[in-house]
């Protein structure tokens, strides 16, 4: 008997050495040759899962394990238990403990049995999902407008707006399902149709077969509109009248102005309204027929299809006068060309002149001018006329017209000087002082001292061609009076050109300088005279000087010494330095 009972424990100490096994196996059993590697079971307990409320227990084809869990499980972070009889299991050569060990069944996992004399098997395990069964409409709208869901009581609603047809219309909607059908009928997203004169029952089927109803319901609200939205006094309505007065139409009022003259006391007005009816005191009005004395306001009341009314005061006046012109415009002391046509005004300025701040002077048919909404004070205002600005003409009448003022920037000219307004730094003036001029203001030189110093720049030069342009007025005859020239050494050694009176007869010549101080010049034929004002233009250019007065040639000359001296003289105005 000691023998039998020796046996019998010598057995069960071998049985519990092979339980023991080596890390990372499954549960094993006594194994009989070194190359076993199998694993017998394989399961997703839900206590290792709490999510799964459920064990999940695969099943073994060969090398392939499949196992189905509920949908709304994630199979990123799952723990398995399995039965093998091999001491080693490795997933991507991570040893696995069983019950412990996490991996991500999102796409199918190998498991790597390792049996002790180093054979291998792998063991595919694929992981699915069962079929969802989700079965909601999540968003549902008709034309833009959102349906209230009530997921509990399986309806959907819609108020649409006032108008709508709902025979045939398309809803728009997102779902969790595999189909939405509506009387048998699939249904697609913002394609299929429907009529909704009646609740219409949407039936969602989710993909494991289970289906939910919605019934959706619409309603199409009463309009509220109450617009008139045009008002006119025709002259087909209203004889009297010539041509058509339209109305402006504001949030409550209208108005109209009739053409001077015009009777007001029984005039037909034409409109149009969004409500289904207009009245004045309670007397229903139609369009071209209802007429009515607007000799004072007048309150139509409309009322809409939902009971709802809206008051507009209709006022009435007589037109006065409807001039809005600008008949003269000069902009920092330059006339502009008025384009009535086009309605817009052109004004040349030199190439450097600053546009940002300036004045300019009108004269207009109107009773305001604005720019922006701001009123203009002629001779006074500023603006910026880097970019168009638009003046804005109201007449006596209200009418308004506008003016598109255009200031360019001439490439070819050089400079412009008239003294309307402050120089803001462009020139400096000593002793001259601001007088009436032919066209608005001049200055007056005393012919001694007073003079204007514009600054040199190469737009100054003048080198192959230029001309000097003035009105001049001459009070008393000075030898030598300087009128315009370039340069400010008495010995003119940094002389450019000159336009000057030469002697004590009035003579006036044109002079110009090259870069060795050669100089060509011409003298004009008519003497100038005191107290008479003249319009005097010098040009030269490589091959010729001239001369003009008042608008006549009086002298030419060949040139003789070519390009005019390039100095860092300044223009100096009315008289030498």
């Amino acid at each position: 008997m000691k023998n039998r009972y020796s046996a019998i424990g010598c057995m069960i100490l071998i049985a519990g050495l092979v339980g023991c096994g080596a890390d990372g196996g499954g549960e094993q059993y006594p194994r009989f040759a070194g190359g076993d590697n199998e694993i017998m079971e394989f399961s997703f307990p839900d206590t290792l899962n709490p999510a799964l409320g459920g064990d999940v227990v695969g099943t073994i084809s060969g090398d392939a394990i499949s196992l189905t869990l509920p949908y709304s499980v994630s199979l990123s972070d799952l723990v398995a238990d399995y039965m093998t009889n091999s001491a080693t299991v490795e997933v991507n050569g991570v040893v696995q403990n069983r019950g412990v060990t996490k991996n991500d069944f999102s796409s199918p996992v190998v498991y790597r049995v390792i049996a002790d004399n180093g054979d291998t098997r792998d063991y595919t395990v694929t992981v699915d999902r069962a079929p969802s069964p989700e079965k909601r409409i999540s968003s549902f709208s008709i034309n833009g407008t959102d349906g209230t869901l009530d997921h509990d009581a399986g309806t959907i609603s819609l108020d649409l707006p006032a108008g709508t047809t709902p025979v045939s219309l398309v809803a728009l909607f997102s779902s969790a399902g595999r189909t939405v059908t509506v009387g048998g009928v699939s249904q697609t997203s913002g394609q299929t149709a429907n009529d909704f004169t009646r609740p219409v029952r949407y039936t969602v089927v989710a993909y494991d077969g289970s289906m939910r109803d919605y019934t959706v319901t619409v309603r199409i609200l009463p309009a509220p509109w109450k617009e008139i939205t045009s008002f006119v006094f025709s002259a087909a309505a209203n004889p009297s009248l010539a041509t058509d007065v339209p109305c402006v139409i504001g949030d409550s009022d209208i108005s109209a102005v009739l053409p001077h003259g015009s009777d007001p006391a029984a005039l037909a007005a034409s409109f149009a309204t969004t409500g289904i009816s207009v009245s004045v005191d309670g007397a229903r009005q139609e369009s071209g027929v209802s007429r009515n004395d607007y000799s004072a306001p007048l309150v139509f009341l409309v009322t809409a299809e939902d009971g709802g009314t809206r008051e507009y005061t209709v006022a009435v006046t007589i037109a006065k006068s409807d001039a809005k012109s600008i008949t003269r415009y000069q902009l920092d002391g330059e006339s502009g060309v008025i384009d009535e046509s086009a309605r817009s005004i052109r004004v040349d300025l030199p190439a450097e002149k600053n546009l940002s701040n300036l004045t300019a002077s009108f004269l207009t048919t109107g009773v305001l001018v604005t720019v922006d909404g701001r009123e203009q004070e002629s001779g006074l205002t500023k603006n910026d006329f880097s970019r168009a600005v638009y003046y804005d003409v109201t007449a006596d009448d209200g009418s308004i017209q506008r003016y598109a003022v255009e200031a360019r920037r001439g490439e070819n000219l050089a400079g412009l000087w008239n003294f309307e307004y402050p120089a803001d730094g462009e020139y400096l003036i000593n002793g001259a002082r601001p007088v009436e001029g032919l066209f608005g203001n001049a200055l007056f030189f005393d012919g001694r001292d007073d003079y204007v110093l514009v600054p040199d720049s190469d737009r100054l030069t003048l080198a192959d061609a230029g001309s000097i342009e003035v009105f001049l007025q001459v009070l008393s005859l000075r030898d030598y009076a300087g009128i315009v020239h370039k340069g400010v050494q008495t010995d003119f050694s940094d002389e450019s050109y000159t336009l000057q009176l030469w002697g004590k007869d009035g003579t006036l010549r044109i002079g110009i300088f090259n870069e060795k101080g050669q100089w060509a010049y011409v003298d004009a034929a008519r003497k100038l005279e005191n107290e008479e004002w003249y319009h005097i233009v010098a040009t030269w250019n490589a091959s010729d000087l001239a001369i003009f007065i008042n608008g006549k040639l009086e002298g030419t000359v060949k040139n003789t010494v070519g390009a005019v001296r390039d100095s860092a003289g300044g223009l100096v105005i009315g008289a030498p330095l």
